[in-house]
């Protein structure tokens, strides 16, 4: 069956969600201080998100997201895109309008194992599958894993290579900035563009190098996310609390096997409310500092460690207030 954007699987489900019964909140606690804190911050850092493996950069919106969500009524539905607008703003990520092309896709289902591997099947050209080479997944197994691997929330992000000021940087023959970080095209012009010619690079779209080993010319946009919600596993919790938890998959590619436990975070709700423990039920100062510290830090640098190091530093202000 040809997949009319999970219309027609949603169609054949009676989603309800059960209604909420309060649950503990957990305390966030005063985990550490000073230099120790600087060491919890790079720990929290390196665990929660992945980085493109073949660009070595963390992925974030630019422009506009334009969520959609589906197996909710309206109402619902429009309080959900209402909070991760709210979230997003935050960070300096503004929501499109009604009408806008739908980049992130959020969908409620009683079994969400279903719907992930039907979209898997079916619409494999709008998660990456075919990729281009200015496109960049997790990768074909963990593609697989999302289908397959039962979550009560899993998400899949398609980001882009593009250019210091946006620009994609479609139909290219070579990944550019692979490895070293320099950067590397060829292009019709004259000029410094001219010493490329006749290096294998013929057609490949220009971008020149900034000239430091600390910045690159190229950035990863997320350009479109896909985040299913299991409303089985969800029924008991706050509405809100799941809400956070969509709004920090949608703003972060994050590893889906990522062990939190070690942090206090909203990413926690699941694995804390199973197994019976307090429950921290909004993102916490140390989420907060994290996205903070994503949408800050530097779009081109030459490495994720680099960005994982400012990102750490924003999350130690936002705990500490220093």
């Amino acid at each position: 069956m040809r997949l009319r954007w999970c219309s027609a699987i949603l169609a054949a489900f009676a989603v309800s969600v059960s209604t909420p019964t309060p649950a503990q909140e957990a305390e966030e606690p005063i985990v550490v201080i000073g230099a120790r804190a600087a060491e919890f911050a790079q720990n929290y850092a390196a665990e929660i998100a992945l980085a493109s493996a073949a660009e070595n950069q963390y992925a974030r919106w630019s422009g506009e997201m334009c969520p959609s969500v589906a197996g909710l009524s309206t109402a619902d539905s429009q309080i959900l895109i209402d909070h991760i607008a709210q979230r997003a703003r935050l960070v300096g990520v503004e929501t499109g309008r009604t009408g806008c092309q739908r980049n992130l896709v959020i969908i409620f289902a009683p079994d969400s194992d279903i719907i992930a591997r039907e979209i898997v099947d079916t619409r494999r050209d709008l998660l990456g599958y075919y990729t281009t080479e200015d496109a960049a997944t997790a990768g074909r197994e963990a593609l697989e894993a999302f289908a397959t691997t039962s979550r009560p929330v899993r998400w899949w992000h398609v980001a882009y290579t593009v250019s210091a000021d946006g620009r994609r940087l479609a139909d290219t023959d070579t990944r550019v900035g692979r490895g070293t970080g320099d950067a590397v095209g060829a292009s019709q012009g004259q000029g410094s563009d001219a010493i490329l010619r006749g290096n294998g690079f013929a057609g490949a779209e220009a971008v020149r190098s900034q000239g430091s080993r600390f910045r690159r010319s190229t950035r990863q946009d997320i350009g479109f996310a896909l985040i299913i919600v299991d409303t089985r596993r969800i029924a008991g919790l706050p509405p809100a609390a799941v809400a956070d938890y969509v709004a920090m998959a949608a703003l972060v590619q994050l590893d889906p096997n990522a062990d939190m436990r070690a942090f206090p975070s909203i990413l926690n709700l699941f694995t804390d409310h199973e197994a019976g423990q307090s429950v921290n039920l909004a993102m916490t100062s140390w989420d907060l500092g994290y996205l903070q510290g994503l949408y800050s830090a530097t779009r081109e640098a030459a490495s994720a460690r680099q960005q994982r190091s400012q990102i750490a530093r924003r999350i130690v202000r936002e705990v500490t207030g220093n």
